[in-house]
């Protein structure tokens, strides 16, 4: 026999409370998922085996070194042979008055002319210290100053020239030029100071007239 809905037994309290408890511990569990942010994705680690593989990145190349300053090379030193002919001039005539002055190009004569007569007679040797003068007596003593570097070197005039430029007022042997460090140039602007002069021509003879 059914019972009519007075008749129904009322619920219990316990029931009651259990199902509200479930339900705000649902709601409660989603505000929960709600907040809670998502988890931060990693990279995996490389294996052990990987790194092996990769090579060392190469050390830093040492800086470049800093450029010098290019020096001029030194001019060739003369033959020991000969070297004491410079000094014996030097010693003697280093401290002479200058008797006159001139002034322009020097150029250089050297091997090809080895062994040729000079104009007083003498054997040109390019190592000894000697020079070609238009007029000058021979034996004249000359200290002869290159005008842009301040080298000197003592020469004796044994010849004649240079012919041709009217600048040129000397020709030096070659190891007057590689006192002066003029061989790679082969001209130098020059200062000639005489510090002797050598004697003075003799007079030519004429031959007498015979009747």
């Amino acid at each position: 026999m059914a019972l009519g809905p007075s008749e129904q037994a009322p619920p219990r309290p316990g029931v009651h409370r259990a199902a509200r408890v479930v339900h705000w511990g649902a709601i409660a569990l989603a505000l929960v998922d709600c907040r809670t942010p998502p988890p931060i994705a990693r990279t995996p680690e490389d294996p052990p085996g990987s790194r092996a593989l990769v090579p060392e990145p190469p050390p830093p190349a040492p800086p470049p070194p800093a450029p010098t300053a290019s020096e001029p090379a030194p001019p060739e030193p003369p033959p020991q042979n000969y070297a004491a002919d410079q000094r014996e001039l030097a010693e003697r005539y280093g401290r002479r008055r200058s008797q006159g002055v001139l002034h322009g190009e020097a150029s250089y004569y050297g091997a090809a002319f080895a062994g040729r007569r000079t104009a007083n007679g003498e054997v040109f040797e390019p190592k000894k210290y000697t020079a070609a003068h238009r007029t000058l007596p021979f034996g004249t003593v000359l200290r002869v100053t290159r005008v842009d570097t301040r080298a000197v070197v003592y020469v004796r005039v044994n010849d004649r020239g240079p012919f041709g430029k009217k600048r040129r007022i000397l020709d030096l042997s070659t190891a007057a030029a590689a006192a002066l460090d003029m061989l790679s140039r082969g001209v130098a602007d020059v200062r000639a100071d005489i510090v002797e002069r050598g004697p003075p021509p003799k007079p030519k003879r004429r031959p007498r007239r015979t009747h």
